[in-house]
């Protein structure tokens, strides 16, 4: 494969991908959650790709999944929704390997198992958004910029570059923080290695391409969202909030290399290594404090930041066999390694058996209470679409009422974080009591209540 490493080594890779697509196919088991279902249902509501492009001006429209939802069908079952993420998250894992071969065989072995486990990517790599397949495009950029700054005479692969960059961009707007970090490292190594004038041509010659996908993509968002005369939704508005930002900061942390401690570690042997991808990891980190710095809204949303995750993986994958060879960095390396393991481990068996909380056990619910079909009240109307997609997967008969009063004999309550559900529920004077619930444990997910009402 043209990097250097066996066969053997690549059997070992391509066993670990195979791993990590059986731990992402258990995990995408259970209902859409509030994010994906309404993927799911504007999916539907537009009825061609076309549509998906030009009509849905909504933060949620992330396109490629948006398509690949309406290519399966509202009634496909939720594994088969998530297939397009649990696809790309396991190619992720062969190709962060490609890149960290050209290290070594340790290199390579390490990245395909640093990829395979963090809750971060595990987490987005079954579930039927946009991360999973913009990461796919966003290590596929970092591996071609690799490549061509090792050798730098070659030609520069400004078309693949831009091509990874429309995919990245199509999957999730994210990308275009990606190709900002990611032109700003290449800035920074031809600069090292050929001095400014030259490095700031090679820059700009390499990313022209990719920096004009990215803005037509742009304009054209803006375009469809200001001809339908409605302008572009977020589906979630907050000002910046510090404290909001370092809890954000926490679950980035936790979701990849498991704690501050940890990291603090990992920059330690990361300082003894001699690899432009050291640069690259701290040019990424930079990302989520400069966010901050600007007080950007949503600055307490971890997942904008996943484009810092896989230049940090990468790093401690080259970062760890070097430690190795050192008397006291054995050490560093081995407690770096276990704490990565238990803590992944430990939150992937959760998420596989917590399932997001699974919202499709509400409708399973109302299946063998009402076999042949049931109407249901919601607090919310944004809560509808989990209701509606988790009936359309399991072809359940299923009516929402017109309005929460007078409420339906059965009552949907959905809650964001630790909001707190009714402790004795009535509505419209109405008494209900609590039939099935669902709280996730994990980076998302819906907590969720589903009551009957009281003869």
């Amino acid at each position: 494969m043209g990097t250097g490493i066996g066969r053997a080594q690549w059997v070992w890779i391509i066993g670990v991908a195979l791993v990590g697509l059986v731990l992402r196919s258990l995990a995408a088991r259970g209902g859409l959650w509030l994010d994906e279902a309404w993927s799911a249902i504007f999916a539907q509501e537009v009825a061609t790709p076309a549509g998906v492009l030009f009509q849905i001006n909504h933060d949620n429209n992330h396109h490629l999944n948006t398509i690949w939802l309406q290519l399966v069908g509202p009634d496909a079952p939720p594994i088969l929704q998530r297939a397009l993420s649990i696809a790309s998250s396991t190619a992720t894992i062969v190709v962060a390997a490609h890149i960290a071969a050209r290290r070594g065989s340790a290199p390579a072995i390490l990245a395909a198992i640093a990829f395979c486990l963090p809750p971060f990517l595990f987490t987005y790599g079954a579930e039927a958004r946009g991360y999973a397949p913009m990461l796919l495009a966003w290590v596929c950029a970092i591996g071609i910029a690799d490549r061509w700054l090792a050798d730098p005479a070659r030609t520069k692969p400004s078309t693949a570059l831009a091509i990874a960059a429309l995919l990245g961009c199509l999957a999730q707007a994210t990308m275009v923080f990606g190709l900002a970090i990611l032109a700003l490292w290449v800035l920074v190594e031809r600069v090292r290695q050929a001095g400014w004038r030259r490095g700031l041509f090679d820059g700009i010659a390499l990313f022209a391409p990719a920096a004009i996908v990215a803005f037509l993509l742009v304009a054209v968002a803006w375009i469809a969202a200001t001809a339908g005369g409605t302008g572009f939704h977020l589906g979630n508005r907050e000002a910046h909030d510090w404290s909001k930002w370092l809890d954000a900061m926490r679950q980035l942390v936790n979701g990849t290399v498991g704690s501050v401690l940890v990291l603090l570690l990992l920059g330690y042997l990361a300082s003894h290594v001699h690899d432009r991808m050291v640069r690259l990891a701290i040019i990424a980190c930079a990302l989520p404090l400069l966010v901050a710095l600007l007080a950007l809204p949503n600055s307490g949303a971890s997942r904008y930041y996943v484009v810092v995750v896989p230049p940090l993986l990468l790093l401690a994958a080259i970062a760890l066999p070097i430690a190795w060879n050192r008397p006291i960095g054995r050490w560093l390396a081995s407690g770096v390694a276990l704490a990565f393991l238990v803590n992944a481990a430990f939150a992937d068996v959760t998420m596989i058996r917590n399932l997001r909380g699974d919202p499709g056990r509400a409708v399973a619910t109302l299946a063998r209470i009402a076999p042949h079909g049931a109407k249901v009240s919601v607090d919310y109307p944004r809560s509808s679409a989990i209701l509606i997609a988790a009936a359309w997967s399991q072809h359940y008969p299923l009516t929402l009422a017109d309005t929460p009063c007078p409420p339906a004999h059965f009552h949907f309550v959905e809650r964001d974080g630790e909001a707190a559900f009714p402790d004795a529920p009535r509505w419209c004077g109405r008494p209900y009591r609590e039939i099935a619930r669902g709280d996730p444990a994990g980076l998302s997910g819906t907590h969720w209540r589903l009551y009957a009402a009281m003869r």
